[in-house]
């Protein structure tokens, strides 16, 4: 518990503000908006995200924060040849202090990249 109140403090001295909503907290997300204008959020399911927000408010897509790894994927078409490939993984964060504490380096890391341009 002291450490996702710790990352809840360092998002908040960053100038991240909560803005999740009712459906989002009944979910077990958490929704903030960092001083660049993006908009992140860490959800129960073990994924982190950034979300792009439309213009009227509401969230019209995100990108995966999460660790990734690669696996083997196979498949046989319909004509019956085999394939195989590689493809990423997302890692799931079960821990909410984490899960916290990605957001903190996130923001971190994108407030300064806002800041040199």
């Amino acid at each position: 518990m002291k450490d996702e109140q710790l990352a809840l403090d360092t998002l908040k001295a960053l100038g991240a503000k909560d803005t999740t909503s009712n459906a989002q907290k009944k979910n077990g997300t958490t929704c903030f908006t960092l001083p660049t204008g993006s908009c992140v959020s860490e959800h129960k399911t073990g994924y982190i995200r950034k979300n792009l927000l439309n213009p009227r408010g509401g969230i019209y897509t995100c990108y995966q924060l999460n660790p990734t790894y690669k696996t083997k994927f196979k498949w046989i078409n319909h004509k019956g040849d085999v394939y195989e490939t590689d493809r990423n993984n997302r890692m799931l964060i079960w821990s909410r202090a984490e899960r916290l504490k990605r957001l903190v380096s996130y923001a971190i890391k994108d407030i300064n990249s806002n800041k040199t341009n």
